[in-house]
């Protein structure tokens, strides 16, 4: 009954007998004696003694307190058992709590593992398909966390990808018509002249359709390789010169007053340097200067003005442009009811677009403009 737990004793009041308990179990019967000096000479209020007794060590704390209004002593002792007991009590707790902690992290990260594993083994899969040309199956990853962020960065670039492949298709589909027709003509009247016969009615008027086909064929594949030659300036630095934009429009415009007589031109501006490629630049201007002139019926304007960025606004009075056209507008071989080859206002957003500058067109009241942002 003493071993099995913590005891306390009021000396000299209260359990004197537990005391006399413990002196008996001294071999020699001086632990009252001990204990007695002891409470006599301690000066601290609380101080921890230990004592050996005939078979086992005891431990006890004396601390001086008051009881019924009278000094007194509390002594509290256990065994060297108990605490052993204690001990190994408190050890095979913590034992059990530190396996349960490890089973339970082992639980949890193998759940984890998985719920990274499996996704990037999605992600690998796709992106693997993808580098294999295999951009039509979707990739549907509903995470929150940074794998469905690149999930998504990955969805967005397939996307980007097959709506480009659709794109490659039908540039080549609309090449291959474009290129066709040109050639099936020159090799038709080259047959017929080497036959004896002139479709036109004679040599000089037969050979020069096959001129002036050749010369559209030539036309074409030089717009069509200006145009690569743009996307892939696309990913490179272009190369940046100062130059006066006013007097560059000035010198364009110039050139089409000739052949443009009927055209009344309004120009509004002002000497104006940007940075970027001078003669990238007469392409745009050039281009839509083309485009205006074959629309106009009688009034072409161009104004030109800084507010945040340069803005250009290049206007003429033809026919507004239907909406399904409008959103076509810049995709190469789009043709109006006057256009040439359908490649001169995609060339112009290229380079617009190189240029980080942005380009739209608007219908007015009466007639057409477009409109070039240019950042400083």
């Amino acid at each position: 009954e003493l071993t099995s737990s913590v005891n306390n004793i009021i000396y000299p009041y209260k359990g004197i007998g537990m005391l006399r308990k413990l002196n008996d179990l001294d071999s020699s019967g001086e632990f009252l004696i001990n204990v007695e000096s002891e409470m006599k000479n301690q000066k601290d209020i609380s101080k921890r003694y230990e004592y050996k007794l005939s078979d086992s060590k005891l431990y006890y704390v004396i601390k001086k307190i008051s009881y019924d209004g009278e000094e007194a002593y509390l002594i509290s002792f256990m065994f060297d058992t108990y605490r052993n007991k204690l001990s190994q009590s408190l050890l095979n707790k913590l034992f059990i709590m530190a396996a349960i902690a490890v089973l339970i992290s082992l639980i949890v990260s193998l759940w984890f593992s998985k719920y990274l594993t499996e996704p990037l083994k999605i992600l690998e899969d796709r992106v693997g398909k993808i580098a294999k040309q295999d951009c039509y199956e979707p990739l549907n990853l509903d995470r929150q966390d940074e794998v469905g962020s690149l999930a998504k960065s990955i969805e967005d670039m397939r996307i980007q990808l097959v709506q480009r492949d659709k794109e490659q298709q039908n540039m080549l589909q609309q090449v291959s018509h474009e290129l066709k027709t040109p050639i099936m003509v020159i090799r038709s009247y080259a047959q017929a002249v080497y036959d004896g016969i002139y479709p036109k009615g004679n040599l000089k008027g037969s050979i020069q359709v096959i001129d002036e086909e050749a010369e559209r064929l030539e036309n074409k594949v030089k717009d069509l390789l200006y145009l690569s030659k743009l996307q892939y300036i696309r990913k490179k630095k272009i190369a940046v010169e100062e130059f006066n934009i006013y007097k560059l429009i000035l010198e364009i415009v110039d050139k089409f007053k000739v052949n443009n007589s009927h055209i009344q031109w309004e120009i509004k501006g002002k000497d104006i340097f940007i940075n970027g490629d001078r003669e990238q630049w007469r392409v745009v201007f050039e281009n839509i200067l083309d485009n205006a002139t074959r629309y106009a019926k009688s009034t072409i304007k161009l104004e030109m003005k800084i507010e945040e960025n340069l803005k250009l606004k290049i206007y003429n009075d033809g026919e507004k442009i239907n909406k399904e056209e409008m959103n076509n507008l810049f995709k190469p071989f789009n043709k109006g009811n006057n256009g040439k080859y359908g490649l001169g206002l995609s060339i112009v957003k290229e380079i617009v677009e190189i240029h980080k500058g942005e380009i739209f067109v608007n219908n007015k009241e009466e007639g057409v403009e477009f409109c070039i942002n240019i950042s400083n």
